[in-house]
């Protein structure tokens, strides 16, 4: 659990694809959750390596099950696609 202020964050999803995290951030919000994106980049080094690129996807504790879920709910379809291939 992190700090960030006065709130507590919990991760609720990893990934190194950008384009993922804003796309999970912004169904998170549609939903009604708030979501914080933290990052482990490097902007001289656009490359994720290991743990380095990581971007977490950190909501409140009180919607860290609603936030999976939801997770659940369109990364399913996601992987089914992707090994059919």
């Amino acid at each position: 659990m992190a700090r960030e202020g006065k709130r507590e964050w919990v991760d609720i999803h990893t990934t190194t694809n950008e384009y993922e995290a804003n796309i999970i951030k912004g169904l998170l919000e549609t939903e009604g959750i708030f979501c914080l994106l933290k990052s482990s980049r490097v902007a001289q080094f656009p490359l994720a390596v290991g743990h380095l690129g990581e971007i977490k996807i950190m909501v409140a504790p009180s919607e860290a099950e609603q936030g999976k879920q939801i997770l659940r709910h369109y990364l399913l379809p996601l992987k089914n696609s992707q090994e059919m291939k």
